[in-house]
């Protein structure tokens, strides 16, 4: 046991530094956001849509199980949508037009001279 403390006591900070997961890129958060974003509108595209069937009673009657079922189904098929990047292209232009605001917004920030 005193064996497994002292070789992490003498390990190199650097390299623990190294090999220590930090804080995700501001592009990982943007496309996180950009497909969190898509997933959300096309969970409420289904919802919506869902509404404008009416039921067959393959599922059962209309009560909360149903309704239960039906909304988690709809969130998987749409998590392993944009999950996987088979959504509508929603987030992809959105983190382009991020990317463009952001640009922008620098330019102008710089001093002109």
């Amino acid at each position: 046991m005193s064996a497994v403390v002292g070789t992490a006591l003498t390990a190199d900070p650097v390299a623990q530094a190294a090999s220590a997961k930090g804080l995700p890129a501001p592009a990982e958060k943007t496309e996180k956001a950009a497909r969190q974003f898509e997933g959300m509108l096309m969970g409420l595209l289904f919802q919506t849509m869902r509404k404008t069937v009416e039921p067959s009673g393959l599922l059962g009657d209309s009560g909360q199980s149903r309704g239960t079922y039906e909304y988690l189904m709809d969130q998987a098929v749409v998590d392993q949508a944009v999950a996987g990047g088979r959504g509508w292209g929603l987030a992809e232009r959105l983190q382009e037009s991020w990317k463009t605001q952001e640009k922008t917004s620098k330019d102008a920030a710089l001093p002109t001279g």
